[in-house]
């Protein structure tokens, strides 16, 4: 994310695209093909890291990750991501593409973009028509979610896990502004920088405020946006780690930043082991009541668990 401003959306679009064959060439950058993708949504590259199986570019706007058989990208503000849409598809090949993902959580700032959820859904449908869904109540913290399915793939294990953070402790906040701390100070103070061994972690800290960070290890990702300031303080965390029981990495991950509220949203591909993970992930959070839950299963083969959490007691507040 950017440096903030008074007011900064920190809530992101979100758009993920799965390839029918790999391309081995796919994460290659040496024309410069993932930076223009990065410009052509407002954003701008800072930095990259990699494993052996996955490239990790840390975004002005949140982060763009590249896989040899997918692209996931990530950018909040007032980025319009699916202005990157034509570069991703001449780069990936429209005819190669098997399943779209496209999500927008609700916005805090909705005068402040561009365009919304519907006005980007047009944009989609041109190039990979699908079918649109809101999970959560529309008066309250919802997700809009969009998905494009053309060829059935044989999904694995597969899994993605976001907390999506608002109204963060404004003791935890203040961590995340420049002058208090460095980026690798945050991340050897933070829990944020230790959730899991063996990551290659790269973090950025913007001023005057901000943070962001993406951890890889072969496959897997993690990553987390914080918008630390009083107007709209907001966190994303997401992973593709797959655990069998999520809820001492949503602990720690709420802990960290402990917020008023917050969304979860579990999305995985509909092996039967993987349906114990959305009734494990259900269950009681410390210090949290669950309001609204829903559980979906959609036609592309994948099933999403979405609930909205909100703080018992008062919220913390700075000395």
């Amino acid at each position: 994310m950017a440096a903030c401003a008074s007011t900064f959306e920190g809530p992101e679009k979100k758009l993920e695209i799965i390839l029918t064959d790999p391309r081995p060439n796919l994460r290659d950058d040496s024309d410069g093909r993932w930076h223009r993708v990065a410009a052509a949504s407002g954003a701008e590259v800072i930095s990259s890291i990699c494993s052996g199986d996955l490239d990790a570019y840390l975004l002005s706007e949140s982060s763009l990750f590249v896989w040899p058989d997918r692209v996931l990208m990530i950018t909040c503000g007032k980025t319009v991501l699916l202005r990157a849409m034509p570069e991703i598809v001449k780069i990936v090949g429209r005819n190669n593409v098997a399943m779209l993902f496209y999500e927008r959580r609700k916005l805090m700032f909705p005068s402040d973009q561009p365009a919304d959820f519907e006005a980007d859904v047009e944009i989609l449908t041109p190039y990979f028509p699908g079918k649109s869904y809101r999970l959560g109540p529309a008066n309250d913290d919802h997700v809009h979610l969009f998905f494009s399915s053309h060829r059935r793939i044989e999904t694995t294990m597969d899994a993605t896990l976001q907390i999506l953070m608002s109204d963060l402790s404004p003791v935890m906040a203040r961590h995340f502004f420049a002058g208090n701390g460095s980026a690798a100070q945050i991340e050897k103070n933070s829990a944020i920088g230790s959730l899991y061994s063996g990551m290659r972690i790269d973090s950025h800290l913007f001023s005057p405020g901000g943070f962001s960070l993406n951890g890889v290890c072969d496959a897997s990702y993690y990553t987390v946006h914080v918008t630390p300031q009083k107007e709209g303080s907001y966190t994303s965390f997401e992973t593709n780690v797959i655990e069998t029981d999520y809820s001492p990495t949503v602990a720690q991950v709420v802990d960290a930043f402990r917020p008023g509220r917050f969304s979860l949203v579990l999305t995985s591909s509909m092996e039967p082991s993987m349906n114990t993970l959305h009734q494990i992930i259900s269950g009681r959070i410390p210090g949290y009541r669950i309001l609204e839950k829903s559980y979906n299963e959609f036609d592309c083969g994948y099933a999403v668990t979405f609930f909205n959490c909100v703080k018992d007691g008062p919220q913390d507040h700075a000395a």
